[in-house]
């Protein structure tokens, strides 16, 4: 990606959670529900049918046009959730159809690619209304990972805001489970809350709750009245970044804001500043930090007056953060500054008894949402809910529920209505004697749950992957697969495990 000069992305979305994203031929991920539509306007057929296959498999629905004209015809029918444009297109420049979009009430989030972009360029989509700009190749992996997050950050900025500039239905979701591990997440919320200076680092694997973690420290505590404001450190560039975080002052660079402008910890005065993926900082913007948190004040870039404000800084991440200071890729001095208070979210399969309370929460949420009168699992499929090992933890099990209420008629949700693997040899739920099997490469049954290739691929995969304990290597060599082409699926069929156990697995 071409780095940017900061503060050129005013409106720039920030707010940072998980979402999904629509190209001519709609393709949609059988597990998943569809939550976002995107248009993808370029004129290589390739490249259009990896990122449609990629995004797709991501919960997008995606539609393609490859010229301008196309395009604007999809746009006619529907504004899609975001939109990724070429700089240069068969009838015409990219950049015209972005601004035509910042016009738009419903303005998408916008994203162009270019094959050689030059700073002038990058400046002029961004003041346009791009998002950003990424120099092609793009890997669809990394689009989908940009994408994910402004769109749900776009959703969240469009739903209504109450006096303190926060999303009543968005602020403080319930924790929902009994087990001692949850219950001792509470309790730490609980001490943390009432002592609003206090810094909090938040760690656990991917989709186990931790921005809903942070919310619970900010709502049930002094600042619940002031501003919420959340920041993903992955999904955008080091200038771009810290532009948000800071500000920055007129004139500080070509093409700023005139007036230049608040960052969020400005803008979070009294309130709590969420950094979501903190161990993807820069070495620049972690001293940065630091200094904030040391001092309670800051520069904006270009600046030379010292800010004071009273925030509270929440950091999470996925990572182990102590093995990056040991590694020197994140400073240890600020790792001191933020595990003040360390909180640690339990995966889900640390606590399966909660996984009843929590599909049932889910259940009750999709039916009312949907309008179906879907109201209960059935034993079976209960079984299969407590026997699954959750690598997307409450997340996957959150999508899993929702799809089981959109394809379940009646009031009872069955094992068929739920898209889970049945190769575990400790399942619960035994296979039907009748259903059909394949072999493995180790030469073991692999049932089937139905005879489409995708289902084959995804229980193949699954099976070879427990076989080799999750050696990336031995795994891909098994498949007949590059393991950068393993990687993808894995992450296509929510097979992504803990990211230590997986690096250790490829470098073994």
């Amino acid at each position: 990606m071409l780095q940017v000069d900061a503060g050129l992305a005013e409106g720039v979305s920030v707010h940072a959670t998980w979402a999904s994203a629509e190209v001519a031929a709609v393709v949609q991920k059988p597990d998943m529900t569809t939550r976002h539509t995107l248009l993808i306007v370029d004129a290589d057929p390739t490249f259009l049918a990896e990122v449609t296959h990629t995004l797709s498999v991501e919960g997008f629905t995606v539609r393609g046009a490859s010229d301008l004209g196309a395009a604007r015809r999809s746009l006619a029918e529907k504004t899609p959730d975001a939109v990724v444009i070429e700089q240069r297109l068969p009838d015409g420049l990219g950049i015209d159809l972005v601004r035509e979009l910042r016009s738009k009430a419903d303005a998408p989030v916008v994203i162009m690619t270019a094959m050689f972009p030059d700073t002038k360029s990058v400046v002029e989509a961004v003041r346009e209304g791009a998002l950003d700009v990424l120099e092609k190749p793009v890997f669809p992996e990394r689009l989908a990972s940009i994408l994910i997050p402004a769109v749900e950050d776009a959703r969240h900025n469009k739903a209504p805001r109450n006096e303190a500039g926060t999303n009543p239905d968005l602020s403080r979701p319930p924790i929902i489970g009994d087990t001692g591990l949850i219950a001792a997440v509470r309790d730490q919320i609980a001490r943390v809350a009432n002592t609003p200076s206090t810094t909090v680092l938040i760690q656990g694997e991917s989709g186990t709750g931790k921005e809903l973690v942070a919310r619970a420290v900010h709502f049930d505590g002094k600042r619940a009245k002031r501003p919420f404001m959340a920041i993903n450190c992955a999904a955008l560039n080091e200038n771009i970044l810290e532009a948000e975080l800071f500000g920055y002052e007129r004139g500080s660079f070509t093409g700023a804001n005139a007036n230049g402008k608040q960052g969020l910890l400005e803008s979070a005065d009294g309130g709590s500043v969420f950094l979501d993926e903190i161990g993807e900082m820069s070495p620049g913007l972690q001293a940065k930090l630091l200094r904030f948190l040391q001092e309670s004040s800051f520069k904006r870039v270009g600046g030379v007056k010292d800010i004071r404000v009273d925030v509270r800084i929440i950091a999470a991440t996925n990572r182990e953060l102590w093995d990056d200071v040991k590694r020197g890729s994140f400073r240890k001095d600020l790792f001191f500054r933020l595990n003040v208070m360390p909180i640690r979210v339990p995966a889900l399969r640390e606590r399966r008894e909660d996984v009843k309370a929590l599909a049932d929460h889910f259940l009750r949420r999709f039916a009312i949402d949907l309008r179906k009168q879907v109201s209960v699992f059935s034993p079976d499929a209960m079984r299969m809910l407590e026997a699954h090992d959750w690598p997307g933890n409450v997340r996957e099990l959150r999508n899993t529920c929702e799809y089981a209420v959109i394809v379940c008629d009646g009031t009872t949700v069955e094992p068929r209505h739920l898209a889970l693997p049945e190769t575990r040899a400790d399942l619960s739920v035994t296979v039907s004697a009748s259903a059909p099997v394949a072999a493995s490469p180790s030469g073991s049954l692999l049932p089937l749950r139905d005879r489409s290739l995708r289902s084959v691929e995804e229980d193949l995969i699954r099976l070879v992957l427990a076989e080799t304990k999750f050696n990336i290597s031995r795994a891909s060599r098994q498949l007949g697969i590059n393991r950068s082409t393993l990687y993808a699926k894995m992450k296509a069929y929510g097979l992504e495990t803990d990211e230590a156990m997986v690096g250790a697995a490829a470098v073994g």
